[in-house]
C-alpha cells in the first residue's frame, strides 16, 4: 500500500488503517473473529489501530489488547477519552491501558469535540487536556489528538488553542456537502503540520452499496490515513483490495459520484452533523466560540 506521513509525528503509515469500533458483540463479531480480523490486518500491512474507551463499554479496547499483548511493536494504537475533566480523563486512560495490555498509547484523543462549550471544558485548567499533557510527560501517551464529527470550525479553534499532533475527522462523500472538514479543516491542519486521519468513510453503511468508490474518494483526499471499521474478515478483505490497488479518483469521477450521492445528504443519514444525534431531524446550527481557555 501507499504510505503517507502522519503530520509532525515523524511516522508514516499505509493509507488504510483500522477502526476497531465494530469488532464487538453488538456488531455480531465474537472474540475469536475479532482476533482473527486484527491479526489479518497486521499481516497485510496495517499498522494504525483506532479504538476508544467508550466503544461497547470497553470491549473494543479489550479485544485490541488481546492482540497487542503479543504484537504491540507492530501496532500504533490510538484511543480516546470521553471525559472533559482532568480527573475523570486520567481514570479513563488507566482503564484503557489496562484493557489494551500496554504501558502506553501512541495517540490519546479528546473524543468528539462537538461544541465550543465542550472544547472550553476540555481545554480548561482542570480539563482533559491537562491530563493528556501530564500523561505525555510520564510516557503513558506519546501524541495528543482530537476528534471531531460535527463542525470543522470547532477543531480549527482547537488548533488555535493548542498544538495538537493529530486530528480524526469525518470525511465521507456526504460530509463534503455540510460543514466540510475536507474544505475547511484540512488546509488549516496542513499549515500547522497536523496529521489528519479520516473516518465515517461509509457514513454508517449509507454508502455501503458504493463502498469501493466511497473509500477511493476518501483516500484521494490529502489525509495521512483513513480508518475503516469492519466486523467480518470479508469486509476487511474488500477494503484492502481497494487500498492495495488504489488509483486516485479523477475530477470527473468525483463529480459523478457526488451527483449520485447528493440525494442521501440528509440529517437522518448523518446524525453526527445533526442538532440531536439521537433524533437527527435537522442540521446542527453553527455557533461562535463561547469563551477562552487557559491556552488562548
Amino acid at each position: 500500500m501507499e504510505t503517507r506521513k502522519l503530520g509532525k509525528t515523524g511516522e508514516s503509515f499505509p493509507i488504510l488503517s483500522f477502526g476497531a469500533q465494530r469488532i464487538v458483540d453488538e456488531e455480531g463479531c465474537n472474540e475469536d473473529q475479532a482476533v482473527e480480523i486484527l491479526n489479518t490486518a497486521i499481516d497485510r500491512g496495517i499498522r494504525y489501530f483506532d479504538t476508544a474507551w467508550i466503544y461497547a463499554e470497553g470491549q473494543s479496547e479489550q479485544r485490541v489488547g488481546l492482540v497487542a499483548k503479543d504484537r504491540r511493536k507492530e501496532m500504533w494504537i490510538a484511543t480516546k477519552t470521553w471525559a472533559t475533566s482532568r480527573e475523570e480523563a486520567r481514570r479513563q486512560l488507566s482503564d484503557s491501558l489496562e484493557r489494551l495490555q500496554t504501558d502506553h498509547v501512541n495517540e490519546w484523543r479528546l473524543h468528539n469535540i462537538s461544541s465550543f462549550e465542550r472544547l472550553d471544558e476540555m481545554t480548561a485548567k482542570d480539563g482533559a487536556l491537562q491530563a493528556a499533557i501530564k500523561a505525555r510527560e510520564e510516557g503513558l501517551v506519546r501524541n495528543i489528538s482530537i476528534s471531531g464529527h460535527t463542525d470543522p470550525q470547532i477543531l480549527v479553534e482547537a488548533l488555535r488553542r493548542f498544538p495538537f499532533d493529530t486530528a480524526l475527522v469525518a470525511v465521507s462523500a456526504l460530509d463534503h456537502f455540510i460543514y466540510s472538514f475536507a474544505e475547511e479543516f484540512l488546509p488549516v491542519a496542513a499549515l500547522k503540520g497536523v496529521g489528519v486521519i479520516g473516518m465515517k468513510i461509509f457514513a454508517y453503511k449509507k454508502l455501503a452499496d458504493t463502498a469501493d468508490r466511497a473509500l477511493r474518494y476518501a483516500l484521494s483526499l490529502p489525509l495521512s490515513t483513513v480508518i475503516v471499521g469492519c466486523s467480518t474478515l470479508a469486509e476487511l478483505e474488500a477494503d484492502l483490495a481497494v487500498a492495495e490497488n488504489f488509483v486516485p479518483m479523477s475530477g470527473p469521477e468525483r463529480l459523478k459520484y457526488f451527483r449520485e450521492m447528493f440525494p442521501l445528504v440528509k440529517s437522518e443519514n448523518m446524525p453526527w452533523k445533526a442538532a440531536d444525534w439521537g433524533n437527527p431531524v435537522e442540521w446542527a446550527k453553527r455557533k461562535e466560540p463561547s469563551g477562552e481557555s487557559m491556552w488562548s
